[in-house]
């Protein structure tokens, strides 16, 4: 099976470039490297110990996507490239038009135009906004109440609506907060510039970047006041993506949520630091910023039971990973 990862050498498709050569799958990975380094082809490879396959392209470039997809026979397309900024996403929406929305349609384009039929699109919760429950299910109504969101969900309706007419088979993964890093130490979620998200700022903080944590929100209903959310490993998302394969080649489409199913509080995740890996993190509380959710969190019964799968790791095991690849 020859399978095609856009956005590649990304933190998840980094991790999942790795399990797919493990397992012995024909990849090529594409990636235009505004969010990621090239030096993640050298780290793939000594991990895997296999040749890496890399076009620097971006789905912008139509031209050369085409030319790619002409070249070679791709069976599956992980679709992995996009922004996800959901702060830089208000600020510059055109941006995120641009980056999510017009590389999606060039790359289903393209693939429709090869008879490229099967896609696993990389998701997010981010499209179910704001529901009156904190539990998300793949049945309740999207109501993105950001930008990225909104182009998240755009592309999820664009694939459906292909699926009703017959043109491609999707299996669309909606997940919240990957997690963690390769066990080898090698590969992490390093983002270029200041990190938005909780666990890729912790990095930072342990490589020096950072003095101190930003805690927004102290009086949220939970059990120590602060935001709880579902976290997965990342060696466990990667898992449901390959197990994805499956499900599409016997031609079904299905939407799952990926997630452990429980939730983890900001204070938890600096205590799990603190008491197992003897780093102490220095935080300091700020008021809670509009739209933060003091808990929410994936229902994960549909992706258990139709991909026979679920979340092997604990926050140790996140923590842990994540202080070693620092520590590297």
């Amino acid at each position: 099976m020859k399978i095609l990862i856009t956005g590649g050498l990304g933190y998840i498709g980094s991790h999942l470039a790795v399990k797919l050569l493990q397992k012995k799958y024909d990849i090529t990975i594409i990636d235009n490297l505004e969010n990621s380094k090239i030096d993640i082809i050298k780290k793939i490879k000594k991990i895997t110990g296999k040749k890496v396959k890399f076009h620097k392209i971006d789905l912008l470039d139509k031209k050369k996507l085409f030319l790619l997809f002409k070249k070679n026979n791709f069976d599956t397309v992980f679709h992995l490239a996009g922004l996800k900024s959901v702060k830089e996403s208000e600020i510059n929406p055109e941006k995120y038009l641009q980056g999510n929305i017009v590389t999606s349609i060039n790359l289903l384009d393209v693939m429709i135009k090869f008879n490229v039929r099967e896609i696993v699109y990389s998701s997010s919760a981010t499209v179910y906004g704001e529901q009156k429950k904190n539990v998300y299910h793949e049945r309740m109504k999207t109501n993105p109440t950001n930008f990225y969101g909104f182009t998240k969900k755009a592309i999820e309706d664009l694939l459906i609506e292909l699926n009703t007419k017959k043109m491609i088979k999707y299996v669309i993964l909606r997940y919240f907060n990957p997690a963690g890093c390769h066990k080898s130490g090698l590969l992490g979620d390093e983002p270029n510039g200041t990190a938005n998200n909780l666990f890729p700022f912790i990095l930072q903080l342990i490589k020096g970047k950072h003095k101190k944590l930003k805690i927004y929100g102290s009086n949220f209903k939970t059990k120590d006041g602060t935001g709880a959310r579902d976290y997965i490993h990342i060696d466990d998302l990667v898992d449901a993506h390959v197990k994805s394969l499956k499900i599409i080649k016997k031609k079904k489409s299905e939407i799952l949520n990926i997630g452990t199913g429980k939730t983890y509080t900001v204070l938890e995740i600096v205590k799990t630091f603190q008491n197992y890996l003897n780093y102490n993190i220095k935080y300091e509380y700020f008021k809670k910023r509009k739209g933060d959710l003091a808990i929410y969190f994936n229902n994960i019964k549909k992706s258990k039971k139709i991909l026979n799968w679920e979340a092997k790791k604990n926050l140790k095991d996140m923590c842990s990973s994540i202080y070693r690849y620092g520590n590297k």
